[in-house]
């Protein structure tokens, strides 16, 4: 290796530790989002559309909540993590997880699960066409990526900016990159990916907030997903 190529991988190596310990300080912020509705949709899709002897990998899995209730309705879950304390936790609720990193080459082989889950994952990349990449090594033929990432453009944010204000989740001083519908597809698609379905979470609020009003915002996030506040991404490996 000459001494350019030595240089430019040191750089991306010290870049991708600071961004892992970055991402570290913030872990905690993570297991608020459980039972948020891009997730409980996203479950539901699996469900209805894939067997049970599917293997499912969660790139971020923190402490395992999102595949622990697939795995007691029988899928086989692996998980990807950094966290030592998250690690411990996913793998007492009988997730196979791997200690590494979303921002390097995934510790899986080629051609192994049906189903890949990113949830909010992609925005932390500085390499997204890399990351987008692996998913797609490690995917069976006609396997699915199930991707979620916060929408720049939903209509709670043009409403924000439009006041003034800076748009809520898609920016954060951890993400590296924002998307809006047009642009996220357009990279799973040069990625090997055919699209199978868009939605959202919901637009304006959700059952989080408030049961009988987000019963009505998450529904309208499914049909028109441009304007909700996360982008749920289905696509199938060509």
């Amino acid at each position: 290796m000459d001494k350019k190529k030595k240089i430019k991988k040191s750089g991306v190596l010290n870049l991708n530790s600071q961004i892992i310990k970055q991402q570290s300080e913030h872990y905690d912020s993570y297991l608020k989002i459980r039972e948020n509705p891009r997730y409980k949709k996203v479950r539901h899709f699996i469900l209805n559309h894939f067997d049970k002897k599917a293997k499912v990998l969660d790139i971020g899995c923190a402490d395992g909540d999102f595949s622990e209730k697939l795995i007691k309705l029988g899928f086989k879950c692996y998980g990807l993590e950094t966290e030592k304390e998250a690690i411990k936790e996913s793998t007492s609720k009988g997730i196979i997880v791997k200690k590494g990193s979303f921002l390097e080459k995934f510790p899986f082989e080629d051609n192994y699960f049906d189903i890949v889950f990113a949830g909010e994952v992609i925005e932390h990349t500085v390499n997204d066409t890399g990351f987008l990449n692996e998913t797609n090594r490690v995917l069976k033929k006609n396997g699915m990526l199930i991707l979620t990432t916060p929408n720049l453009v939903s209509l709670g944010n043009r409403l924000l900016m439009l006041f003034g204000k800076l748009p809520r989740f898609a920016y954060s001083e951890f993400h590296y990159r924002v998307y809006n519908e047009k642009n996220i597809i357009e990279k799973i698609k040069n990625a090997g990916f055919k699209i199978n379905k868009v939605e959202s979470s919901y637009i304006l609020i959700s059952t989080f907030f408030n049961r009988t009003l987000g019963l009505f915002g998450e529904r309208l996030g499914t049909f028109f997903p441009k304007l909700g506040e996360h982008l749920i991404i289905y696509a199938k490996k060509r």
